[in-house]
């Protein structure tokens, strides 16, 4: 899962290659309700609690994976595709409509897998 927040618009995007309905979470929105509080405290704002219990949680529609051990892969092609198609810095809800498949095929895990390890090499290795 890929939890993207956004604080002064208090929205926390969110997206589940599992399916999982983070409304059943309760843990963690409670965790991130409380790292938007600690947010404001530290910024020395207020939020009432009427809004503070009102944040808003975006379920952002994304493929969802066929297996438990390819979601840190899913997570990390979202962010990449993200990056790069986002617009303004703003996610759209409707994120991944254009896409005539279900799920990454193996060779973009593969594609996601390569730049990991090419990064990580000329980044943190070579240095």
């Amino acid at each position: 899962m890929l939890v993207v927040i956004n604080l002064t618009a208090e929205i926390v995007y969110y997206l589940d290659s599992l399916g999982v309905n983070v409304g059943q979470c309760l843990e963690m929105r409670k965790l991130f309700d409380t790292a938007i509080n600690i947010y404001h405290a530290n910024k020395g704002t207020k939020v009432s609690k009427i809004k503070f219990s009102n944040i808003k949680w975006m379920k952002i529609k994304c493929l969802i994976q066929d297996n438990g051990s390819d979601c840190g892969y899913y997570v990390l092609r979202f962010m990449r595709e993200i990056l790069l198609c986002s617009q303004e810095g703003v996610i759209q809800h409707a994120y991944f409509p254009t896409y005539r498949f279900e799920k990454y095929s193996p060779e973009q895990i593969e594609e996601v897998k390569q730049e990991w390890c090419r990064y990580i090499f000329e980044n943190i290795i070579s240095k």
